[in-house]
């Protein structure tokens, strides 16, 4: 649901929309502000982009720098290039730990991608493309997606389609100890166990412009997993049986979105809700709230607050010791369990345009934003935060 709307042509309806459409673009951490390259003079433009996130829960902590570049050609194609490095701090189980003792590893992440659209048909049409590379000690990731949209109405409707290939090879890497798997792992040789995982995901969505204050977006979300989908390293029974799921997964996610703005206090309000299900009896409703409010044209807020709940699976037990040798299927993910979360956040984003005409365009082009968000959550990783923040300088 990465929504683009350029600000090229002639899109009169939609200056009114600005904030609003800005503002779900910033809280989707997509940042994906089109360069403006002039077809005229040949210019090309793009921004280039400093973030940091992070992440933390009873057990592990993330710090992931990231760096983008995007790049926009003057007949409008563009490019974009995310660099994104993972340090994963954890002491957890399944994390690959034998012992009570933190550790740390590094994921790779690299994504290409690039897009075009086409504006001179009466209908405007965008393609949009990429691959994804990601690698750690114990993993390899692989991916690639095609996503069509297309815009009518003067940009007042638009639908975009989505195909999406994902391919893992997943190994084993133990810390601590002997660093070597334990016999119930398959052995004792520390790259004997590897598996694969692919998914494939087909996604359609619907974007509508009601008035002009008021949008409404609706789609529906199909994945198809198969392979290895359990966790390498977690085990049941005291450690005598190593965790199984079933090798396939269809996964069924319908999401909406409504956004009204309020042009007498500059405010954006916006509902979103998804609810999911798959064919391992997992089902989950997700209503979001978000508020969005320019507090002077340089600076703006967002608060957020999220509810999650979702039932466990037809193979899932609370207790990992009552699971039997006969069962087919066991587990000790808690993902797989019935919990829920309540969630809260805020953001600022600061405009550096307030430096107009006392700094080089690239200053006064910039974009601050930092964002914290709280989660009470009630299966067993517990309470967690996510913040992130990012700076984003055009040129």
């Amino acid at each position: 649901m990465r929504v683009q709307l350029t600000s090229r042509r002639q899109r009169s309806r939609w200056v009114v929309l600005r904030l609003l459409l800005a503002a779900s673009i910033v809280l989707l951490g997509v940042h994906p502000q089109r360069a403006n390259a002039d077809a005229v003079t040949g210019t090309w433009t793009g921004d280039a982009q400093v973030r940091g996130n992070y992440y933390w829960d009873r057990s592990t902590r993330v710090l992931a720098p990231e760096f983008i570049a995007q790049l926009e050609a003057p007949q409008g194609t563009r490019m974009r290039v995310d660099y994104l490095v993972d340090s994963i701090t954890s002491a957890s189980i399944a994390a690959g730990a034998l012992e009570d003792v933190r550790f740390t590893e590094v994921r790779h992440d690299v994504d290409l991608k690039a897009g075009h659209e086409f504006v001179e048909r009466e209908n405007p049409v965008d393609l949009f493309g990429g691959f994804r590379f990601s690698r750690e000690p114990d993993y390899f990731s692989f991916a690639t997606l095609f996503q069509p949209t297309i815009w009518l109405a003067d940009r007042a409707t638009m639908f975009r389609g989505r195909i999406s290939y994902r391919h893992d090879e997943i190994g084993q890497t133990f810390r601590g100890g002997s660093q070597q798997r334990p016999d119930n792992m398959g052995g004792t040789s520390a790259d004997a166990f590897r598996e694969t995982l692919d998914a494939i995901s087909l996604a359609a969505g619907w974007e509508q412009v009601l008035s002009r204050t008021l949008v409404l977006e609706v789609g529906y979300d199909f994945t198809y997993q198969w392979g290895f989908l359990a966790n390498p390293y977690r085990s049941v029974l005291g450690g005598q049986i190593p965790e199984n799921h079933p090798g396939q997964r269809y996964r069924h996610l319908l999401f909406s979105r409504l956004a009204w703005y309020i042009p007498r206090s500059r405010t954006s309000l916006q509902v979103l809700y998804r609810s999911y299900v798959d064919n391992w009896k997992v089902s989950a409703v997700n209503p979001e709230f978000r508020i969005y409010q320019e507090m002077s044209p340089f600076f703006q807020t967002r608060l957020r607050y999220r509810y999650y709940t979702q039932t466990s699976s037809f193979f899932y037990k609370s207790n990992p010791n009552d699971y039997s040798l006969d069962d087919q299927y066991v587990t000790a993910d808690p993902k797989l369990s019935e919990f829920h979360v309540n969630e809260l956040g805020i953001q600022f984003l600061v405009l550096g345009a307030f430096l107009e005409g006392k700094a080089h365009r690239s200053i006064a082009g910039a974009q601050f934003d930092i964002s914290f968000n709280y989660r009470w959550n009630t299966n067993s990783f517990g309470n967690q935060v996510v913040a992130q923040t990012g700076l984003r300088i055009p040129f």
